[in-house]
């Protein structure tokens, strides 16, 4: 017996409005929260790299993503409150970078307790170029499937090394991936409000 969909019409409303939307490619990221956590993971990798140099620190710096992801999360919904809709491609790439947050979140806490090591570093490049070519191809953005190749060449090069030079690894990749994509799109949204503003 087949099951019939009804529709309310506020949901019918919002189901052509995101249709409307996704057809004319609308696209709405300031580009802020890429660079928050590009710009964390670099400062927390240098840091480490130094600590692994000798520099005397309290704790380990990956422990402050926490407050990145706070960052991340806070801002995230503060982009959302802005859009004038949510296509079915912004929700393709929160469920990407939803799933690779959780899957680094989940390789940090077995990986450290597995003792696992600079592996980690190997497997977060992985899966962090894995991310990012899946919003390059959803986006048709090809600066980021160039980043996510690139990306996937550093992980390559990090299980070759497994010491503390892949943290300079996932610093080059934090730039290649978030830095410079997030300023990138800051500048076409600056330069799209303009037009449109």
């Amino acid at each position: 017996m087949e099951e019939e969909n009804h529709f309310s019409e506020k949901e019918s409303l919002e189901l052509i409005n995101r249709m409307i939307y996704e057809g004319k490619n609308y696209f709405h990221e300031s580009g802020i929260v890429s660079l928050i956590g590009g710009f964390g993971v670099v400062i927390y990798s240098l840091l480490a790299y130094l600590i692994a140099k000798g520099l005397s620190f309290p704790f380990n710096p990956f422990y402050l993503l926490n407050i990145t992801f706070a960052f991340h999360i806070y801002f995230s919904l503060k982009e959302e409150k802005k859009k004038e809709a949510k296509t079915f491609t912004d929700e393709a790439i929160d469920y990407v970078w939803f799933g690779f947050f959780m899957s680094v979140i989940i390789m940090l806490i077995a990986g450290s307790l597995a003792g696992i090591g600079y592996m980690m570093i190997s497997i977060w490049l992985s899966l962090n170029a894995l991310a990012a070519f899946f919003t390059g191809m959803i986006t048709k953005f090809s600066y980021l499937i160039f980043a996510s190749i690139a990306s996937w060449l550093l992980a390559a090069a990090s299980f070759f090394l497994l010491n503390e030079h892949s943290l300079l690894l996932l610093a080059i990749a934090a730039i290649l991936v978030w830095i410079i994509p997030g300023f990138m799109l800051n500048a076409y949204l600056r330069k799209l409000q303009q037009h449109t503003g």
